[in-house]
C-alpha cells in the first residue's frame, strides 16, 4: 500500500471518537493521555509496562493496545499511558505507527 502524507498534526479516530494527535518522528512509541485512556475504557486491559526515555529522563509507563484510524487506514497500536493534560494534544503518534505507513511533511499542519 502506498504511503500517505501527514503534517505535524492530524485527527485520528480511536474507539469511534475523533481525537487530535501530534505527529512526532522523534518518538519511538505512541502515547496517550491518562484521562483520555480512562474515558475510552483503555485502562481496563493494561498490556504491560515499558521503560521510556523522555525529556524528563527515564520512566516506566503502562501499555494499552487498541486500533486507530488515520486517514483511511485502520492500524493496531500500542500506546504508553502518560499525563498529557498540559500539552496541546492528548495523543502522540510516534515512529511505531509512522514507519512503513506514512511520510511526514513538516510544512503541513
Amino acid at each position: 500500500m502506498e504511503k500517505q502524507i501527514l503534517g505535524t498534526s492530524t485527527t485520528i479516530i480511536l474507539k469511534n471518537k475523533k481525537v487530535p494527535a501530534k505527529i512526532d518522528t522523534g518518538a519511538d512509541k505512541s502515547s496517550i493521555n491518562l484521562t483520555l485512556a480512562k474515558e475510552l475504557g483503555l485502562t481496563k486491559d493494561l498490556w504491560g509496562i515499558r521503560k521510556i526515555k523522555s525529556s524528563n529522563g527515564y520512566e516506566y509507563r503502562p501499555l494499552v493496545k487498541s486500533k486507530i484510524k488515520i486517514k483511511n487506514r485502520i492500524l493496531p497500536i500500542t500506546f504508553t499511558i502518560t499525563k498529557r493534560e498540559n500539552l496541546r494534544y492528548p495523543l502522540l503518534i510516534g515512529k511505531d505507527i509512522l514507519k512503513g505507513n506514512f511520510l511526514v511533511d513538516v510544512s503541513l499542519k
